[in-house]
């Protein structure tokens, strides 16, 4: 079966949920404070999104599925920052079905969509420092690490951080060059 690329809407809430709390426990812990991974992370996450995909406005999210099934989603904010352009504020692939391309593809639906909608072509993201795969990929995908920072503590609390974590911003000038690019998928 083809993989299929589309806008998600509500009703996808709920699998997005289960996918980036998946993809959270995975690759944020140690960041991440345990209990918060540990517990009860699919609630928090299904309220995130169902009120991202309720109210949509400035943003578009994009689901890769095969018979049904979530593969992956991107996130972008348009014109996010001033500076930096519209911010994809997530990327998460299923486990299973890492370096299969469907990041690589999600990266260019971002850039397609930033290109129709958003005032200016450039595109950043956040990725932590510890999740070196994930940064492998950006800068496959062109991407330039110009930033650091602190990551932000879920909800703005941050007793559900370990610390002190830090984060790079991750930079693409012109969205049109993840349209031109072969990277490889994280």
């Amino acid at each position: 079966m083809p993989i299929v690329f589309s806008p998600a809407g509500l009703g996808d809430a709920d699998r997005i949920a289960a996918l980036h709390a998946d993809s959270w426990r995975r690759h944020y812990r140690g960041a991440y404070a345990d209990a918060y991974l540990d517990g009860d992370l699919l609630t928090d996450r299904l309220a995130a999104w169902s009120s991202r995909l309720a109210d949509p406005a400035g943003t578009r999210t994009i689901v890769a599925e095969r018979d049904g099934d979530l593969l992956g989603f991107v996130h972008v904010v348009f014109d996010a920052d001033p500076r930096w352009g519209s911010l994809v504020d997530n990327l998460h692939v299923a486990h299973p079905d890492h370096r299969a391309g469907i990041g690589t593809e999600l990266m260019r639906h971002a850039a397609r969509a930033v290109l129709a909608e958003a005032g200016t072509p450039a595109l950043y993201l956040w990725v932590l420092q510890q999740n070196t795969r994930a940064q492998a990929f950006y800068r496959a995908a062109g991407g330039s690490q110009v930033e650091t920072g602190v990551a932000a503590a879920p909800g703005g609390d941050p007793a559900l951080l370990n610390g002190t974590p830090a984060k790079f911003r991750m930079s693409w000038p012109d969205a049109t060059r993840l349209l031109e690019r072969d990277g490889q998928d994280g």
